[in-house]
């Protein structure tokens, strides 16, 4: 990673609290202490620092056999735009080409902008679930009854 953003570590459970701020802020459905938690035990998660040690974001994924699947990519409010998503995810990206992984997989929702940021670093578009994503509650506090589409995507490490 460049100087700015300098590297990426393991997270673990003293992250937890800034990682739920982070997630609670930045999605509509986000993830539950209870899943961080499982990706803990799972031992693939990371929390992307700059120099000073600073948490600027977070990534999660799940190991199959040679695949790692990205569950979750999340920048903190302050640092978007920044290049931080980039430069970590190309640094993860990196980091599992070593450890002979031969693929990385994610499913992303169609309308989130880092669809761009994903076909810049080599993930290509394998197909789409219908419907797959809920969309954002209405004012009175029901669900809306629109689905969004998730776009599966690919990216080969070696």
């Amino acid at each position: 990673m460049s100087s700015r953003y300098s590297y990426f570590r393991p997270m673990d459970e003293s992250d937890l609290d800034w990682v739920m701020s982070v997630e609670t802020a930045a999605y509509d459905f986000p993830w539950s202490r209870q899943g961080f938690e499982k990706a803990l035990d799972d031992g693939l998660s990371y929390v992307f620092c700059d120099a000073t040690r600073q948490s600027l974001g977070y990534a999660c994924f799940l190991s199959v056999l040679d695949e790692a699947h990205l569950l979750n990519l999340c920048i903190a409010p302050g640092h978007h735009r920044q290049g931080v998503a980039s430069e970590g995810l190309k640094a993860l990206i990196d980091h599992f080409a070593s450890a002979a992984f031969e693929v990385m997989l994610l499913e992303v929702r169609e309308s989130n902008p880092a669809v761009r940021l994903y076909k810049k670093l080599g993930f290509v578009e394998d197909g789409v679930r219908p419907n797959y994503y809920p969309v954002k509650s209405l004012e009175n506090g029901e669900r809306a009854a629109e689905r969004e589409d998730a776009i599966l995507m690919s990216c080969r490490l070696n």
